[in-house]
């Protein structure tokens, strides 16, 4: 008698917890995805399953604080520089929910960095010349002078013509090279590097090899609940939370 109540008052418990996760859960997705921070009650659920999400798919690329990988191309996602959008998270999530290059059709996929390197730079654009190593060199220059450090002023002169010239390096980095967050291509004049430490060797070899690092889209892997709860918690590792 004594285990058939006790079985039974943890079955009316495990109800009582379903129905009100089942019940927080249509509140999140009815939610404006960017008001959720305003809303602590919320707010609260979706960290504490967004967290363990986010350490399950997300962390052995982005690092369980989000710090990124800069050895392999992997964004920080705690630094409040945003490749992708503003940082909304109505913006994250769409990252998550359709990847970045992943073949998904809705996924961000503009942005591909041209091996100037190479005799042929790009595969999508066939009008893309190659740069010869001083030019490289010349814009590696430029990308110095434009951060604040110490460059060579006549190389970077040279290099801020090949920048908004035959490179066409400003069609996605635009004019000032402060980039473009609507296809994903970085600011370049503020010292925080997708690759490399930043060195004149990372930026040449990024110039000289090209960059196009991959996310997977996570629409099909992971429930609508899922996906905001971590774009929650991701919007909260940039201190905007």
């Amino acid at each position: 008698m004594r285990i058939s109540l006790l079985l039974a008052a943890s079955a009316c418990i495990m109800a009582a917890v379903l129905l009100y996760s089942s019940g927080r859960e249509s509140r999140l997705l009815r939610a404006d995805p960017d008001s959720i921070s305003r809303n602590s009650t919320l707010e609260t659920f979706a960290l504490s399953r967004g967290a363990p999400l986010f350490e399950l798919h997300c962390a052995s690329c982005h690092g369980v604080q989000g710090e990124g990988d800069s050895r392999r191309g992997v964004p920080a996602l705690n630094d409040g520089d945003w490749l992708y959008g503003s940082g909304l998270v109505s913006d994250i999530e769409q990252v998550i929910k359709f990847g970045i290059r992943s073949y998904h059709p809705r996924a961000w996929n503009l942005a591909i960095m041209p091996a100037y390197a190479r005799p042929r730079p790009s595969s999508r654009d066939g009008k893309i010349a190659p740069l010869s190593p001083q030019d490289i060199r010349d814009l590696v220059e430029f990308l110095y002078r434009a951060q604040g450090r110490t460059a060579d002023a006549a190389a970077a002169l040279r290099g801020a013509a090949l920048f908004t010239g035959v490179g066409g390096c400003y069609d996605c980095h635009a004019v000032d090279a402060k980039g473009d967050s609507a296809i994903g291509a970085p600011d370049l004049t503020d010292r925080i590097t997708l690759y490399g430490d930043g060195s004149r060797e990372s930026l040449s070899l990024s110039i000289s090899q090209g960059r196009h690092g991959l996310c997977p889209a996570w629409v099909n892997r992971i429930g609508p609940a899922g996906i905001r709860e971590v774009a929650v918690f991701v919007h909260s590792l940039s201190g905007a939370g």
